[in-house]
């Protein structure tokens, strides 16, 4: 029994060693990309109205101001190190029904609970990491914990760990089974485990991400639409025009022409389920993941919520810079119903694959554009599941 149970293991580890050696080689010239873009710095320590029914003859009111030029807005939020926040960081780990094969069925998550000044039960958002990136990164850089801690929610961090890709990054481009649709689920059932925590308001739980980790949101928000309120993307990815890291970097790099609805059936997505919230953030000088990847995403939630004949609003082709480019001024399309944005896009001027309006000193951070943490919270909290 001993000698079929060490077997089984080193099997396994041949397995897993094999998957790495193939990814590793395939992901190697997008991170040297990455690399010259913005090398990774070491990281630092650190009862609202329910939301009316979708109507077939509910009112629609839409607008699209592809070139308009919002202001650079600064930063909302109070410049708090994050070692003098008062609220709680922990980690935490879920454990998970294990697959066959799986080697370790869990997956952990960094918490900040803001201080006691916020009576619960509170909102949470879920921030999912992009390559290269882990918890205490993304939440400095991007200061969604202090952003947190001054408007009152709680903020989940999952983190993709190295067994499962060894540059951290989420395997939206793989959906089978044991790869990107294991992440999916595994994140799907962080969702409910939040769900159930005495100081966390059920419905009122978003996704949001940074790359790699924008399109596991945009995966798990559409694949998992009755669990979440509305999804925020910095940066992502089409979703359903790849199934390999290879295919993965060639839609980084351009895109896909296969139609929305197509995408969203490759992505086993299906149109018209609860109505999915969703905005979409992206550097019009994206050198990694090539800026009409935000536009495709744009309309891919579009499509979802039943908006088809609002796509051409959208351009599908790759933005052009416009005259006298200002760094930090965006371009927006904006979709409403119910008095609210559904679909949202910001295309940010001059920024390249960071976050807009973030902390500078951290790798996939820029201080360019204005703060995508409050732009998100501004249109997360407009929405309720």
């Amino acid at each position: 029994m001993t000698k079929s149970l060490a077997a089984d293991w080193h099997a396994q580890l041949r397995r897993l060693s094999r998957v790495q050696a193939r990814t590793e080689t395939q992901v190697k010239s997008w991170l040297q990309r990455l690399d010259s873009l913005n090398p990774l710095t070491p990281s630092r320590s650190q009862d609202a109205p329910a939301r009316p029914r979708r109507s077939a003859v509910a009112p629609l009111t839409t607008h699209a101001t592809p070139l308009a030029r919002s202001p650079a807005r600064s930063p909302a939020i109070s410049p708090i190190a994050p070692d003098e926040l008062p609220g709680i960081w922990q980690a935490h780990r879920l454990r998970l029904a294990a697959l066959p094969g799986e080697l370790v069925p869990q997956l952990s998550y960094h918490l900040y609970i803001p201080s006691k000044r916020h009576r619960g039960p509170l909102p949470v958002v879920v921030l999912l990491h992009g390559c290269r990136q882990t918890p205490d990164a993304i939440s400095a850089g991007t200061r969604m914990n202090a952003l947190a801690e001054q408007e009152g929610f709680i903020v989940a961090y999952p983190q993709q760990p190295l067994r499962r890709q060894v540059q951290r990054c989420w395997q939206w481009f793989d959906l089978s089974a044991a790869e990107g649709g294991r992440e999916a689920q595994a994140l799907a059932a962080l969702l409910d485990a939040l769900a159930a925590r005495h100081d966390v308001r059920e419905r009122e739980i978003y996704l949001a991400g940074m790359s790699a980790g924008a399109a596991m949101a945009a995966v798990v928000a559409l694949r998992y639409p009755g669990k979440v309120a509305a999804v925020a993307m910095h940066s992502g990815v089409v979703i359903g025009a790849a199934d390999t890291p290879h295919a993965g970097l060639h839609a980084m790099r351009h895109g896909a022409t296969a139609e929305p609805a197509w995408l969203l059936d490759a992505a086993g997505v299906t149109p018209g389920g609860p109505e999915m919230p969703a905005l979409v953030i992206h550097g019009l000088a994206d050198d990694a993941v090539h800026p009409v990847n935000g536009r495709l995403l744009a309309r891919q939630f579009l499509a979802y919520n039943e908006l088809e004949d609002r796509l051409a609003a959208i351009p599908d082709a790759a933005p052009d810079a416009a005259p006298g480019e200002e760094p930090g001024r965006c371009r927006e399309y904006r979709f409403g119903r119910w008095s609210r944005d559904l679909v949202a896009l910001v295309e940010v001027e001059g920024l390249d694959h960071a976050w807009s309006g973030g902390d500078a000193s951290y790798g996939f951070h820029s201080d360019i554009g204005p703060d995508a943490s409050a732009m998100m919270w501004d249109f997360l909290r407009q929405h309720r599941r």
